[in-house]
């Protein structure tokens, strides 16, 4: 593998492949009817939700978002094509960003939205990985053509965290804040935080904590104090998904789907899915309090996200960009270990197939992948590679 795998090629595929999805989305786009996708997907598919939540704020009923009729007939107004509806469960904080969107006709919003995003995107991947196959890599993987065909929210997600874990070393306080601004989908900076809080970085931890309490406090101020208990009361979503029967589960990528997808009963996947939680946080806290090369560290913290909440989605995806990023731009620098390179092109590459896979199947393989992923990258900060230099993110 050693003649295939260079920087030169691995770059020339993952562009082939960005420019693939690229196509593969002018052609989705041209293949619409009365802007709907598909008879069960209409155009931007879950930012219909978004949109609706976003009326309601506009609307001085904020806290209607987190009823499901309410919701329903919000999203009937901005897409009437849609014969479908969309639960919305995200904390107030998200739906402050969504209030102004919503100033906007529908499809200028969607447009206004995933151009910004994946206009993030591509500047923290540039800034971060520079020209390197990492960053085309980044470009090319799966969940970039989803987030922005269905107007997910993936792509912020996964430039927070990058944000986070690659200025921590040079600016904590500034990567606390990015990392505490996750508050928005909680679920994905739990497994950072906790690990901050076993490193004792502490200036981290106090932007995190700041962060949280002026997002907060600001959803408040601009959506009014009653959207917090609305949200505590009605806003249980994620176990209505998880608990469920159908179709959901084909999208959600986490261990809880794999043994649900089984046929295990709720209670046996909860339970198998916090053993794997339980012994990823343990292996990363032993290797994150120990130090260690950089890439390696912040590959294996990002790479625990996927493994520790249940509530894990395809288009959440995004954040394996930086594991894999890392450890291509480790493996280049310092050589590979066994397994090494097949690993991060199965992360790679699975997210692309593992729903549909799911759905005809009936086996969720995203996270045997994840797994996979978390365990190279734990594995090479047990090593004690030494990067020959720091990342760009300075």
């Amino acid at each position: 593998m050693n003649a295939l795998f260079t920087e030169a090629r691995v770059a020339l595929f993952a562009k082939a492949i960005a420019v693939a999805f690229l196509l593969a989305f002018i052609a989705t786009l041209t293949s619409m009817r009365d802007m709907m996708l598909s008879p069960g997907r209409g155009f931007g598919g879950d930012f219909v939700a978004f949109y609706a939540a976003g009326m309601l704020a506009r609307e001085g009923r904020p806290q209607a978002a987190y009823d499901m009729a309410a919701i329903t007939e919000a999203e009937k107004r901005a897409l009437p094509q849609a014969t479908y509806a969309l639960m919305y469960a995200y904390p107030p904080v998200f739906q402050m960003v969504l209030k102004p969107l919503a100033g906007l006709p529908y499809v200028w919003a969607y447009v206004v939205w995933a151009a910004l995003l994946f206009a993030l995107h591509v500047a923290v991947w540039r800034v971060a990985f520079g020209d390197t196959p990492a960053f085309w890599a980044a470009l090319g993987c799966s969940a970039v053509y989803l987030n922005v065909l269905h107007g997910q929210n993936g792509l912020l997600s996964a430039a927070l965290l990058g944000i986070g874990l690659l200025s921590l070393a040079h600016r904590p306080f500034l990567a606390g804040i990015a990392i505490g601004a996750l508050c928005y989908k909680p679920q994905l900076g739990l497994s950072v935080g906790l690990l901050l809080l076993a490193g004792g970085q502490w200036r981290a931890v106090g932007g995190a904590a700041l962060s949280v309490v002026v997002l907060c406090a600001a959803s408040a101020a601009v959506l009014g104090p009653d959207i917090w208990r609305a949200f505590i009361e009605l806003g249980g979503g994620a176990r209505v998904v998880l608990e469920g029967d159908g179709g959901p589960l084909d999208k959600i990528a986490s261990v809880y789907a794999l043994v649900r997808k089984l046929g295990a009963p709720v209670v046996v996947a909860y339970a198998l899915h916090g053993l794997v939680a339980l012994a990823v946080m343990v292996l990363a806290v032993r290797a994150w309090r120990r130090g260690g090369a950089e890439l390696p560290r912040i590959a294996m913290a990002a790479a625990t996200v996927p493994l520790v909440s249940p509530y894990f989605f395809d288009y959440d995806l995004a954040v394996i960009v930086l594991p894999i990023g890392a450890l291509l731009i480790d493996g280049f620098r310092n050589g590979w270990m066994p397994g090494m390179r097949a690993i991060l092109l199965i992360a790679w590459f699975t997210p692309a197939i593992a729903p549909k896979l799911a759905e005809h199947a009936g086996l969720q393989i995203m996270p045997l992948a994840s797994i996979a992923l978390f365990w190279m990258a734990w594995r090479r900060c047990e090593s004690g590679a030494e990067a020959s230099g720091q990342t760009r993110w300075t």
